[in-house]
């Protein structure tokens, strides 16, 4: 944020996130992205925007909360039943 002044509308609020991209853009920010200027493949448009959501996620290594969830439950689960059978073995 350039000079200490703030762009706001006409009611003077102040859109902080638009004054950070425009001083981003100021400093080439963009520019020094790897994909920048390069058309996005045809995959990231066609299907299901959800699925490409997941799929790019999964790859950059992102575990959706209910994911994270199920393994935890499975752990769970899994310590449980353990837990069980050596309850059972020391009777």
């Amino acid at each position: 944020m350039t000079g200490g002044t703030f762009m706001g509308d006409e009611q003077g609020h102040v859109n902080w996130m638009d004054q950070i991209f425009r001083d981003y853009e100021k400093d080439n920010g963009l520019k020094n992205n790897p994909g920048f200027g390069k058309p996005l493949p045809e995959s990231a448009l066609s299907g299901n925007m959800y699925d490409n959501f997941l799929s790019k996620a999964k790859d950059a290594g992102f575990l959706p909360l209910w994911i994270k969830w199920q393994k935890e439950i499975r752990e769970e689960l899994s310590e449980i039943v353990r837990l069980r059978k050596t309850n059972v073995e020391n009777r």
